[in-house]
């Protein structure tokens, strides 16, 4: 947040959403203090949450929570059962403004982090639900996963050009450069190589007949498995219509830990609801492979998560070189 909200402006804000706020608590999160504020209400626990500007958009605040909030409705009315509703505001809105700043109130949703294969197949499945769903979404002029290359190809000339420059400002880079710095460049090119075969050409032409949501930010901190046992996706502020190739690849890298168990139980759960074809399944496997903590590293050289993304890159090469090699086979089934 901003800042920390006080407990008067919270208790106004409460009140909006029809509650009545009896104790609240901040909670952070891995990337940001104060993140979310637990509100013990009158009817029950709840979280208020700032809305977050995706920074990769070019549409500014207002524009932002107006099409998320659209699509979380969207979700709710077709009963998408992986998510913690939000509640509606006395507007009718599903969130407030604050000076200058949404708001928006979920339910609070009590469970404990992943860290089991079912979990993983849950996480599968509920992505699958996500990727399938039909909202009546109208028809695109472009490929979504084609724009999320041409993005992703911006980074990867941006680490090419400035490699060798950036690794003179950090120690931690400069070893992970001349490491893994060969890699990351076969990576990638092995990667564009497979975009560019035919088949995969008219996938991508297809997807824009067939608009999709995405969630575009499921990480372990974003995945609640309640007391119940059942599986719940929090944090929607950058769900929008994309890739659901890049979402499921991105979901892959980002929760399984180069775990192969894990990454095979995960792809039981999503293949059950949408069985992905050979070049469905090529195309998920090439955008796994690339690099993106490299580019990240490379392009902000002095940043602490930069420092901890190549720490985690080394502590986890030989698994993830396995988990490369076994999606490549899967790819190839």
């Amino acid at each position: 947040m901003s800042h920390l909200l006080s407990q008067r402006e919270i208790r106004s804000i409460s009140r909006r959403f029809r509650l009545q706020t009896l104790r609240s608590t901040p909670v952070s999160s891995f990337y940001r203090k104060n993140a979310v504020i637990q509100i013990q209400t009158n009817l029950g626990t709840f979280a208020l949450k700032p809305y977050n500007r995706n920074p990769h958009l070019r549409s500014g605040l207002a524009a932002q929570i107006k099409s998320a909030a659209k699509y979380v409705r969207l979700l709710m009315n077709n009963d998408y059962g992986f998510m913690p509703d939000w509640l509606p505001a006395d507007s009718g809105k599903l969130w407030v403004m604050r000076q200058g700043q949404p708001y928006y109130m979920t339910e609070w949703i009590h469970g404990r982090p992943m860290g089991t294969e079912q979990d993983c197949e849950q996480l599968g499945h509920a992505l699958a639900k996500l990727h399938t769903l039909r909202c009546g979404l109208p028809p695109t002029t472009k490929s979504a996963t084609l724009e999320q290359v041409r993005l992703w190809k911006v980074k990867d000339r941006y680490l090419r050009k400035n490699m060798v420059q950036a690794a003179s400002a950090n120690t931690a880079l400069r070893r992970a450069v001349s490491k893994y710095g060969a890699a990351w460049k076969r990576f990638s090119d092995e990667a564009w190589s497979e975009i560019r075969h035919p088949d995969i050409s008219r996938l991508c032409a297809q997807e824009k007949a067939n608009p999709a949501l995405i969630h575009g930010d499921i990480t372990p901190p974003n995945v609640i498995i309640a007391n119940d046992e059942r599986l719940h996706i929090i944090d929607w502020d950058f769900i929008r219509v994309g890739s659901t190739y890049a979402d499921t690849a991105k979901t892959i890298m980002n929760t399984t830990g180069f775990n192969t168990a894990f990454i095979e139980a995960f792809l039981r759960g999503y293949e059950g609801i949408r069985p992905l074809s050979p070049p469905e399944r090529k195309l998920v496997t090439a955008l796994y492979g690339l690099p993106r903590e490299a580019w990240y590293a490379v392009r902000f050289p002095r940043s602490n998560r930069s420092a901890e993304m190549l720490k985690t890159m080394d502590q986890t090469w030989v698994l993830r070189r396995q988990a490369m090699e076994y999606m490549s086979r899967w790819a190839n089934l």
